[in-house]
């Protein structure tokens, strides 16, 4: 996967929205929850919460919830390559990406 030199999108940036996605789908995507979610990432990244917010929503199209969008290729690999984990599985990796 290729990110932009100036960019704070990488792996575990994609990781971590693919994971507020999966508990959103687990809750039944709960209003205002998403904000939440994507705020609370913001203040660990240097990421805003509207960038956040779009990638999740990318992650909804690529799972088939939302209408197709334009979400990048590192998005698509990304659901490919994790999907499939629940959401403790997800939560471990970050803290194991995070060291």
């Amino acid at each position: 996967m290729a990110y932009r030199n100036n960019s704070a999108w990488n792996e575990l940036n994609e990781i971590r929205c693919l994971l507020i996605f999966k508990i959103l789908r687990a809750e039944n995507f709960p209003k205002q929850k998403q904000n939440k979610l994507c705020q609370e990432m913001a203040s660990i990244t240097d990421l805003k919460a509207t960038s956040i917010n779009a990638k999740v929503s990318n992650y909804k199209s690529v799972a088939g919830i939302n209408n197709p969008s334009n979400a990048s290729s590192n998005t698509i690999e990304i659901y490919k390559k994790y999907s499939n984990l629940s959401i403790a599985e997800l939560e471990l990796l970050i803290k194991q990406r995070e060291r």
